[in-house]
């Protein structure tokens, strides 16, 4: 109980934080315009320009960042609250407008998390000016009190309050790189890690580089190029530190100098990795390239002299150097730009020498299909705000706001959780509106005293609604709302009323339209997607085995695309199916899909780097050994097919495979290419395996 509270101590010090920050600006702009200046509309766009940016957008990072986010997003906001007020001309005009920036600000998603967590209050600031009346002759009001109020934020967020500085993601990738390249010196040799301490400390480094413990505004998820090589160089430095962590563990009989050679190379390129990351020295290319290619000329020399030297472990090795191949690559563009030119391999590195709007039409494009939850999302958000400013416009109602706002608060991607939310929200708008009721009556038409309640109900406001749930937040914003507009014309208990019928006709739109489009939300869609992965990682094995057995040597690698964007949208609908509250108890869902993304990743790390490898014109093998390699390569596919049938029949992997999967052979000694790729079935094996049994999750864990 004591752990629970220490941890939710830092999230209860970054909500009052907020709400203070959120408190200060909104006071500063909302007195100075309603009592200092007398302009009630643009104290109205000053408070709700507050609220925009700074409550119903998620600007994460440190404060320097949120300012920076919120003084970006100011030219947008002001844009839509012009486009806004112009149509708000005629019914049809503003639902037009409104399901055209509902699409586009949801759909900005693919941005990434900076971007698209700044997409809800900008489609306020549009909301908030597309209702009657109709009123050009407000627009400088209008514009003015919004640019006051963002630009208070935009201080409060740089300089009220300010947290401790918190590491980055390359500050975690540059420790990554440090640890690997102690392991890889130690290896090299011939000692070990260090007791289960030091073991579980590389495993916690390792597990710092998963973007799901990083807050979501700083993870490395954009298009860019430096986005990117970021994500691609945590993923790499994180198998690499699984991969090391392996070695230690593996007996081995007499030294082996080759391998040693080569893992020398790869602490020398980590340890360079990591001093470019922090700043300390330029950026530079390692020798580990030249080791691996000295590496495979000499293992295969030297293979028939020393028999004795386990395969399996030099394949290992190599494996491992290449992956630090990736990180040092991925590193060095990420800090140098296109400066760096062309990077082999191209499949792998595409991005580095390719112009901006290409890596961004190539996001685009890969997330305009209906397959993908982002284009799902946006259709759903853009109906259900259309048809409630449809409604709101034919029932001519007078704060049709409020249904609006209901529609972009409430709406889940799938119906259960909709209907989840509107219950509580309406549970929580009728308990604040029976409250602020009361405290209008009691307190009667006198503003000056709704003026000094105002902040601390704000500050309360914005520090239980993220605390305690939905329910709380509707009702304490239910009193503000009641708060602020009887500061701007005198107001009776049927302005609750009012909001209590427009959050029903909202809530009502959102249930609608969650049930027509993709009611079951992200698991569908989830299924879907990893039944697509696995039957490309299945055509990837057969693929690259034959590649191996039967191809040219100095290949090219397996064309991986298909594979590789399987695996974007299958990443995605994970990312999406996890930000559903209880996804996984209502479901059943036994299933650790994230053992599925594995299997991608493994895939395709193998269809690279496997027939990169130098090695001669054929591989020669006998007749028994490429039959004994094609039979594990086939069954392993047809396991990873069947698997896909099952997850898209709507249930998990199969667990009674009519053909199991075979054990490993017997290591290849006379051929060190087959034990490559043998190493590299054993991995994709193993995660079949873990994909096949019942997810473990701690007790007690799940959304909260």
């Amino acid at each position: 109980m004591t752990d629970d509270r220490s941890l939710d101590a830092p999230r209860r010090r970054d909500a009052l934080r907020s709400a203070f920050r959120v408190t200060v600006a909104v006071c500063a702009g909302f007195y100075t315009c309603r009592y200092g200046l007398q302009r009630p509309v643009m104290s109205v766009y000053a408070l709700f320009g507050v609220i925009a940016l700074g409550v119903l957008s998620r600007m994460t990072g440190p404060g320097r960042a949120r300012s920076a986010g919120v003084v970006k997003a100011l030219p947008v906001a002001l844009t839509l609250t012009a486009v806004g007020t112009l149509l708000a001309v005629h019914t049809v005009t503003a639902v037009l407008g409104m399901v055209v920036v509902g699409f586009t600000f949801t759909f900005s998603a693919v941005a990434g998390p900076r971007v698209a967590g700044a997409s809800s209050g900008l489609q306020l600031c549009y909301i908030l000016a597309c209702f009657p009346p109709y009123a050009p002759q407000q627009m400088g009001d209008r514009l003015a009190g919004l640019a006051l109020g963002m630009g208070l934020l935009a201080a409060a967020e740089r300089w009220l309050l300010p947290e401790k500085p918190t590491r980055g993601y390359r500050t975690r990738l540059a420790l990554a790189c440090a640890t690997a390249a102690q392991l890889a010196a130690r290896l090299a040799a011939d000692g070990r890690t260090g007791d289960g301490a030091d073991d579980r400390a590389v495993e916690a480094i390792a597990e710092d580089l998963s973007p799901a413990r990083l807050p979501q505004g700083e993870r490395p998820a954009a298009p860019s190029r430096t986005s990117r090589a970021y994500a691609q160089a945590g993923a790499s430095a994180r198998s690499l530190l699984h991969q090391l962590r392996a070695l230690t563990r593996t007996r081995r009989d007499c030294p082996d100098a080759l391998a040693a050679a080569l893992l020398e190379a790869v602490a020398d390129t980590c340890r360079h990795t990591a001093d470019a990351l922090g700043d300390a020295a330029p950026p530079r290319a390692g020798a580990v390239h030249e080791a691996i290619v000295r590496f495979q000329t000499a293992r295969r020399r030297a293979v028939r002299e020393r028999p004795e030297h386990d395969p399996r472990f030099r394949a290992a090795v190599l494996a491992a150097a290449e992956s630090a191949r990736n990180v040092e690559l991925a590193a060095r563009v990420a800090l140098l730009g296109r400066g760096i030119g062309r990077v082999e391999p191209r499949s792998l590195f595409w991005y580095a020498d390719a112009p901006t709007w290409r890596l961004w039409a190539r996001r685009v494009r890969a997330h305009l299909t209906p397959r993908s939850v982002l284009f799902q999302n946006a259709v759903r958000v853009a109906l259900g705000l259309g048809v409630a400013r449809l409604v709101a416009g034919l029932l001519d109602l007078s704060h049709g706001f409020w249904v609006l706002l209901a529609v972009l608060t409430l709406v889940r991607t799938s119906v259960v959780q909709t209907r989840q939310a509107v219950a509580r929200a309406l549970l929580g708008t009728l308990a604040g509106a029976l409250c602020a009721a009361a405290l209008l009556t009691v307190l009667g038409p006198d503003s000056m005293v709704y003026a000094a309640l105002l902040a601390p109900v704000m500050v309360a406001t914005f520090t239980l609604g993220p605390l305690v749930g939905i329910a709380w937040a509707q009702a304490m914003f239910t009193v503000l709302v009641s708060i602020v507009f009887a500061q701007l014309a005198p107001a009776t208990w049927q302005l609750d009323e009012i909001r209590l019928l427009d959050v029903l006709i909202g809530s009502t739109v959102g249930l609608l339209c969650g049930l027509l489009a993709w009611p079951r939300g992200a698991r569908r869609e989830l299924l879907n997607a990893m039944a697509r992965l696995l039957r490309e990682c299945a055509t990837l094995v057969t693929s690259v085995t034959a590649a191996i057995l039967t191809g040219p040597g100095r290949g090219a690698p397996v064309d991986g695309e298909p594979a590789s964007h399987a695996l974007v949208l299958a990443q995605t609908a994970y990312a999406q199916y996890l930000c559903e509250p209880g996804s996984l108890e209502q479901d059943g869902d036994a299933t650790d899909w994230h053992v599925a993304l594995m299997v991608g990743q493994h895939a395709l790390a193998g269809s690279y780097w496997i027939p990169l490898y130098d090695r001669p014109d054929r591989v020669a093998l006998t007749e028994r050994e490429a039959h004994e390699a094609r039979r594990q390569a086939g069954t392993l596919s047809r396991a990873l097919t069947a698997t896909a049938a099952s997850a898209a029949d709507g249930g998990g992997p199969s667990y009674d495979f009519a053909e199991p999967l075979p054990p490993a052979g017997p290591p290849a000694a006379d051929v060190p290419e087959l034990a490559d790729l043998e190493q590299w079935l054993e991995v994709l094996r193993n995660d079949v395996h873990l994909l096949r049994e019942p997810a473990r999750r701690p007790h007690g864990a799940g959304p909260s």
